[in-house]
């Protein structure tokens, strides 16, 4: 991420906090505050640019819930993710598609987002801060570490993470992070700035969608839904028509990183990370078209989130085609982030 540097900057960090009796973790420079709730998913509910005065994360209308306080009239449902779902960045394991694995049942989006996570403060200096979180689902026999740190002179951070196998038997998953983002960062519009290679929009999605499904195109000049050329890597301003639609980005290098880069305010936030691990990008837009549930006509997102792979309707398929991330018994497997605010346009 692109830098500034003032020498007589300082970290701060502090748990002190809750948010609706979950617990909350503030990271912050002289740039950037970085709000974690710890309590409920690890989430990443804010990150504010402070020269700027701009939070990038999505935030819905909804706000944010204590699941242990607000209680659905039907709680086994597959779908508890959305119901709780105020926006900000999520950690999804072990799963998307709600489903039975191997007679475990899982709902959408997996365990981790909706349980509390264990926290550690384990560096506190006026140059560097870090913050170590972990968590043990209850349903699926894995274990998730990531250390997320800042420096003084940073306009973002640096996410390590462990996801360990703890059983006596392989185990396939779905891992990604779901990272949104909203008004009013998005309000003139924005470009989408990435490595990817290929491009291909989501057969499942409503009529209300943007782009043709079925066919993968080159990056970024694909079709869209009515045959015509369309350059995906623009997302038009608040005040074009509504649609929704998803899409997934492969073909990625070793070295996986986009940005999301708004030429009106001539700022952006961008992300790196593994493709190896996570090798498609999920290309997520809500912008006021559904009607019904979960949206009600009243959401206006864009998600921009890397995945082991991508959503699939029929899981045990795309498990026996090896489309799913295998982890062997025992086996830890090691991935690291970086996202953060851009404050020149990036050359990608």
């Amino acid at each position: 991420m692109s830098r500034l540097r003032f020498p007589t900057g300082k970290c701060r960090i502090s748990d002190d906090w809750s948010y609706k009796d979950m617990p909350v973790v503030y990271m912050e420079n002289d740039y950037i505050k970085v709000g974690i709730l710890v309590g409920r998913g690890s989430d990443i509910f804010e990150f504010i640019y402070k020269p700027a005065s701009l939070d990038f994360m999505l935030r819905l209308n909804k706000g944010i819930r204590n699941p242990n306080q607000d209680f659905t009239q039907v709680r086994g449902t597959s779908n508890q993710f959305e119901d709780y779902y105020y926006g900000g960045w999520q950690e999804a394991l072990p799963n998307s598609p709600g489903f039975n694995y191997r007679g475990a049942s899982l709902g959408q989006h997996g365990e981790i987002a909706m349980i509390p996570w264990k926290h550690a403060i384990v560096e506190n200096t006026d140059q560097r801060i870090a913050l170590k979180l972990w968590v043990r689902p209850l349903r699926v026999p894995v274990y998730l570490e990531k250390t997320i740190s800042m420096e003084y002179d940073s306009q973002g951070i640096h996410i390590s993470e462990r996801l360990v196998n703890e059983s006596r038997t392989d185990l396939d998953i779905m891992w990604g992070h779901h990272i949104a983002f909203g008004l009013p960062f998005l309000d003139q519009g924005a470009r989408v700035l990435t490595n990817a290679k290929h491009f291909k929009a989501e057969l499942a999605m409503p009529d209300h969608r943007r782009f043709k499904p079925g066919k993968e195109y080159n990056w970024p000049n694909v079709m869209d839904k009515h045959n015509k050329p369309d350059d995906a890597s623009q997302i038009p301003a608040y005040s074009a028509s509504p649609y929704s639609d998803l899409a997934y980005l492969s073909g990625y290098p070793k070295d996986a990183k986009y940005a999301l880069w708004s030429e009106q305010e001539q700022i952006g936030f961008g992300v790196e990370w593994d493709a190896r691990v996570f090798s498609h990008l999920w290309y997520w837009q809500e912008r006021y078209a559904t009607q019904d549930s979960p949206w009600w006509g009243d959401a206006y997102a864009v998600g921009l989130e890397p995945w082991t792979s991508a959503w699939t309707s029929e899981p045990d398929q795309a498990i026996k085609r090896g489309e799913w991330l295998n982890i062997k018994a025992g086996v830890a497997l090691d991935t690291q982030l970086l996202a953060g605010v851009v404050t020149s346009e990036p050359d990608i």
